[in-house]
């Protein structure tokens, strides 16, 4: 009994708080959960997905967390610009320059092809990256280290 409470104790300290004013808080051990949390959605699809969960959606807003075990595909987003915050693992993130051969996914979100002329940044548990709405881009983790990252969407 004594460990049933705890766990359930400690499942409720470890989920996000919304309060009726809108305010939402992670607990670092629950961000520090996601490279591992999300490492069996990895292993369980198809080679290259992307592994996440999504934190929220506020309107103009949304907030999630995503791992890759292998390159993604370029995107661009038409009206949302994005905020990566590396967590854990290295990536290399492609960005600029203009999708090729891509196609439109839904409404403002191209996907696939490559991107061409675009530049390079390393990213590093701790970095941070804002990429602005329209901006191709694709993340691309470092040959066996997975990549972990969050990911704010904010509405242009």
């Amino acid at each position: 009994m004594k460990i049933a409470v705890t766990l359930l104790f400690l499942g409720a300290a470890l989920t996000p708080l919304p309060a009726q004013d809108g305010f939402v808080y992670w607990p670092a051990a629950k961000l520090k959960g996601y490279p591992s949390a999300l490492k069996a959605k990895a292993s369980a699809g198809k080679k290259g997905a992307l592994a996440s969960e999504q934190l929220g959606n506020f309107g103009n807003y949304t907030a999630m967390v995503a791992r890759r075990d292998h390159n993604g595909e370029p995107e661009v987003h038409a009206d949302w610009n994005d905020i990566f915050i590396a967590q854990d693992g290295e990536a290399t993130l492609l960005y600029g320059g203009k999708v090729e051969g891509g196609h439109e996914t839904t409404p403002g979100e191209t996907r696939g092809g490559k991107i061409v002329g675009g530049k390079e940044q390393k990213l590093a548990a701790g970095d941070m990256a804002i990429i602005p709405a329209a901006t191709p881009h694709q993340t691309n983790p470092a040959p066996g280290k997975p990549f972990t990252y969050m990911v704010i969407k904010v509405k242009k």
